[in-house]
């Protein structure tokens, strides 16, 4: 188990079901130190399936299997481009 005093306080990570997304925008993942939250446009994906996947993503987080690094270089997007 990580010790929190000297690994730092724990990530947390989860899918949410969101009306505020602009036009010709299904899901928009956002991320701060912290926190990852992955907006999905209501309607798109089952709220029962939004829980399922909100379990899985607290055990991975819980387990340690989930690495951010708030203070190191930028990754690339996945489109090619620098965030």
């Amino acid at each position: 188990m990580a010790d929190e005093a000297t690994d730092g306080p724990r990530a947390t990570a989860r899918f949410e079901l969101s009306d505020l997304l602009p036009d010709g925008v299904n899901e928009a993942p956002m991320e701060r130190a912290g926190e990852f939250v992955w907006l999905i446009r209501r309607g798109l994906m089952a709220p029962e399936l939004v829980d399922e996947m909100n379990k899985r993503l607290e055990h991975i987080v819980g387990n340690g299997l989930w690495v951010q690094k708030w203070d190191g270089p930028s990754w690339p997007s996945h489109s090619g481009e620098d965030d």
